[in-house]
């Protein structure tokens, strides 16, 4: 059991390996005490179609928020890229966006993003991470669901 939960957090980092967002979530970008993480794994994620869910939250200033916009968008291969699946545009920032990248041993992997201003010049982020066999058509149909209740 030890051994398990010693290899959770280097199981969950791995995930993300060769993506530009793989620094956000090793805490090189906005320190990880500066951010909420969330990983979901084995049965609970499997209810949504999924073998990984891993959410981070956080608290940004503007050149934070810049960088980590920068990352998404160089995974995802730009904006109009067919990986773009949906996006949104708040004063020249990147707002939200959902994107399906490349398929990682037979399964399917999303990136999400949304980036909101608070007041002050910070920003509130939160990028999630996902794998499974799930379908974007799934995946909004969870949101869908998920939010209304």
């Amino acid at each position: 059991m030890i051994i398990l939960c010693l290899c959770a957090p280097f199981v969950a980092v791995r995930a993300q390996k060769g993506l530009g967002v793989e620094p956000v979530f090793e805490g090189k970008v906005i320190p990880a005490k500066r951010m909420v993480k969330a990983v979901v794994k084995g049965e609970q994620a499997k209810r949504y179609r999924l073998s990984l869910f891993q959410s981070l939250k956080m608290t940004a200033d503007s050149t934070e928020c810049q960088q980590i916009e920068e990352l998404v968008r160089q995974d995802c291969r730009g904006l109009d890229s067919p990986r773009v699946q949906e996006y949104g545009m708040k004063e020249g920032r990147l707002s939200y966006l959902i994107a399906q990248l490349p398929n990682r041993q037979d399964e399917q992997v999303f990136l999400c993003y949304q980036c909101y201003e608070e007041p002050r010049d910070s920003f509130h982020l939160t990028l999630v991470y996902m794998e499974g066999p799930a379908t974007m058509k799934d995946l909004y149909k969870m949101f869908k669901t998920e939010n209304k209740k």
